[in-house]
């Protein structure tokens, strides 16, 4: 049982990294393999030019673009997904969170969502609590589960993210804004992000494959 259980770990570790070290096959996945090396070049410019609370930021896209090319995301996605990450990042060190209102709102929205959905992918890759999506039509009751998975996973996407903008802002910089109608706004927005992405995923799985 446990030699069996070894093994399919085993071929999990090495279909990631060959996942992760594949070569594009299309237009759009050069494109988002270009997007993605935006985050490496992102780390150096902070450790340059910014902030050692910068660099960890870009540091944590950087593992974030790394994970989606790893999940073999659809081309559009993982571009999306690396674009996102990469804005709300640079968003922050412009400080645009708190000269325009509505980004902070919309960004997690949009993170929330392609998180959720890079999340979802990657516990199929792993045949988790057998969220693979089965052969035949997609029905109701399919999109409504994977609504609800992708809620779950944005909402507590969102929480572990407010924690870290919670200790960030008690022990490292207090203008982080850490906020009671803040942090539940965002907690919001991200679950609802992942509500749509999970529906959107569950609709499309008949084409995605394991």
């Amino acid at each position: 049982m446990h030699s069996t259980q070894d093994s399919r770990a085993g071929t999990r570790e090495l279909d990631f990294v060959a996942r992760l070290l594949r070569r594009p096959d299309s237009l759009a996945a050069v494109l988002a393999d270009i997007i993605r090396a935006l985050a490496p070049i992102s780390v150096v410019y902070a450790v340059v030019a910014l902030g050692w609370v910068e660099t960890a930021v870009m540091m944590l896209v950087f593992l974030g673009v790394l994970l989606a090319r790893a999940a073999a995301l659809p081309a559009a996605l993982d571009g999306a997904t690396s674009a996102l990450l990469l804005a709300a990042a640079w968003f922050s060190v412009a400080d645009l969170y708190a000269r325009i209102a509505w980004i902070d709102l919309a960004t997690h929205f949009a993170v929330g969502a392609v998180l959720a959905a890079l999340a979802r992918i990657m516990l199929e890759r792993w045949d988790a609590a057998a969220l693979a999506p089965s052969p035949g039509r997609t029905s109701v009751a399919s999109v409504v589960a994977g609504a609800l998975v992708g809620a779950a996973l944005g909402l507590a996407l969102s929480v572990v993210w407010e924690f870290l903008e919670w200790w960030g802002h008690t022990y490292i910089d207090e203008t982080v804004n850490v906020g009671y109608l803040d942090t539940l706004s965002d907690v919001a927005v991200g679950g609802l992000g992942g509500l749509i992405a999970g529906a959107v995923l569950a609709i499309t799985s008949r084409g995605r494959t394991r």
